[in-house]
């Protein structure tokens, strides 16, 4: 969003009662001005007064701020619905002048804002602000994930027997997983379906959402504690022997209860496209 100026000889020109030395240094005070409220951008606009240079560049002031707002309600929906226009509009100005936008790719803009509601005061006694924005984002990251092959059960099966104690397994880069103690799947299901949004309450335990696309297609699912773990085990480079004592250990089982549970997890995994690959190059036992 923010244009780089550009680069032309240094001259000087005349416009009116206004003198400019160059085109850059017009284009850069423009920025600036658009950007950052810097007033030197006034003497540059032929006018009668300052009122009148004032409205002229509050045109272009305010349709920057305007972009950059409907650039985060496109991707934090739920949320905007959730605080109703106007609070979301105080709350995308005040994200505005905390991250001004860096980059000519506006898809970039607004992956500070979950950091941002946890950690403004004026947003952080709202826990479930942050939360519902990282749901939000988490979905369109998914979405916007590098394509990647997807493990299948013809290729899993032929692994040999031997080799699956030390089998390692690398995520697809489209999953994404969400810590959540708030009623965010329901307050996004309530706004896709244009129905009345319910209030915002907490759970006693912390959850974990999974979110993922396949087949162009973005999904979430919350996880059962027991998977949540496992998946994180595995995630973080565990062989499939290692994984499942830890989670036995975890869930007080013995490692052949842990192990069935873990083969049914896998084979579900599968199914919806988790895994890229199995990963040969740590399988060495």
């Amino acid at each position: 969003m923010k244009p780089a100026p550009l680069q032309v000889p240094d001259t000087t020109v005349n416009f009116g009662s206004v003198t400019i030395r160059s085109l850059a240094e017009l284009q850069e005070r423009f920025q600036r001005h658009i950007v950052q409220a810097d007033e030197a951008a006034h003497a540059d606009i032929a006018g009668p007064d300052d009122a009148y240079r004032q409205a002229r560049l509050g045109i272009y002031f305010r349709a920057y701020r305007l972009r950059l707002i409907a650039t985060l309600a496109t991707d934090y929906p739920a949320l905007q619905s959730f605080l109703n226009d106007g609070r979301f509009e105080q709350l995308a100005t005040a994200y505005i002048e905390a991250h001004p936008s860096m980059s000519r790719n506006l898809r970039w803009f607004g992956r500070s804002l979950p950091d941002f509601l946890r950690s403004d005061r004026r947003f952080s006694n709202q826990p479930i602000l942050g939360e519902l924005a990282e749901f939000e984002w988490a979905q369109g990251l998914a979405f916007d994930a590098p394509d990647a092959g997807q493990l299948d059960f013809e290729t899993l099966a032929s692994v040999p027997a031997t080799q699956w104690p030390y089998l390692c397994f690398l995520p697809h880069p489209s999953l994404h997983l969400v810590e959540s103690r708030w009623n965010v799947v329901a307050i996004w299901h309530a706004h896709r379906n244009e129905t009345s949004l319910p209030a915002a309450t907490s759970q006693q335990q912390c959850g974990t959402i999974a979110v993922w696309r396949k087949d162009f297609k973005t999904y979430f699912r919350t996880l059962e504690d027991d998977e949540a773990r496992l998946w994180r085990i595995l995630a973080d480079g565990a062989g499939f022997s290692e994984a499942c004592s830890r989670l036995a250990e975890q869930m007080d089982e013995d490692d052949a209860g842990a192990a069935q549970r873990a083969a049914g997890l896998l084979r579900c995994w599968v199914n919806d496209g988790w895994i890229e690959k199995v990963d040969y190059a740590l399988a060495s036992g």
